[in-house]
């Protein structure tokens, strides 16, 4: 069976990148590794669409990149998905919800399931619990910008393409 997908990732620039990469530093130097996907940037999933829509894909993100701004924003929030997935959140701002939907728009009757995050670890409820009270003591909200959009396919990870957005 084949489970692939297509996913755009809203990628930051590099000093968030490099203060969220901190911040999982102090998880794994306490011993969390957790099961999230290694080696790609830290980024805000908008959403998947099926292996077969890429071609389609590619053509829509570099037009859209290509009319949209980069989007700064301001992380100010920790949380958890279930007691499985700790993440950061941030104040949602008209821009990032209209990145999101410039791909995505069909939304229903307006209610969307979608909570813009970006996953620090994803483990075993009692380790994601411990996680947290260490990254609740070192956690300071802070300033980002989204400054890129990144086409990949999932399982295996495969990039496809990314396309910055316009510098402001």
């Amino acid at each position: 069976m084949d489970n692939k997908s297509l996913y755009l990732l809203a990628e930051f620039d590099a000093g968030t990148e490099k203060v969220l990469s901190d911040y999982y530093k102090i998880l794994h130097q306490n011993g969390f590794v957790g099961s999230q996907t290694k080696d790609l940037p830290y980024h805000f999933t908008l959403g998947s669409y099926d292996v077969s829509q890429e071609n389609r894909l590619i053509d829509e993100l570099e037009w859209i990149c290509n009319k949209t701004s980069e989007i700064e924003l301001r992380l100010d929030h920790i949380g958890l998905f279930g007691l499985n997935v700790l993440f950061v959140e941030p104040n949602m701002n008209f821009e990032l919800l209209s990145l999101q939907k410039s791909f995505f728009n069909n939304c229903g009757n307006g209610y969307h399931q979608w909570t813009a995050h970006t996953t620090l670890l994803i483990d075993e409820p009692e380790n994601t619990l411990k996680a947290l009270q260490i990254l609740a003591q070192e956690f300071k909200p802070m300033y980002a910008r989204i400054e890129s959009i990144g086409l990949f396919e999932f399982f295996p990870t495969r990039f496809i393409k990314r396309c910055d957005l316009l510098r402001k």
